[in-house]
């Protein structure tokens, strides 16, 4: 799967799970703008585990840790 494929897949689950447009996510926007609490953040976990059968380490379960969806979309990649 290359990583273009990924970068789509992740970004269409966050329109899906912020009920957005179809193109609304850019990968520079941070989960503030987006307006991403730790609820929806923790949704768009599971359901990028479930897609791509990975799983996120335990330090990494925090929106924190991401300044913004590219930097999430990345540490996707490391893991499939």
């Amino acid at each position: 799967m290359s990583n273009l494929d990924i970068q789509k897949r992740v970004v269409g689950m966050f329109e899906e799970i912020l009920e957005v447009e179809p193109g609304s996510v850019k990968a520079e926007q941070t989960f503030e703008e987006l307006e991403i609490d730790s609820v929806l953040f923790i949704r768009v976990v599971v359901q990028c585990e479930t897609e791509f059968d990975i799983q996120f380490e335990d330090e990494m379960l925090f929106a924190a840790k991401f300044p913004d969806v590219k930097s999430y979309i990345s540490y996707i990649e490391t893991k499939v």
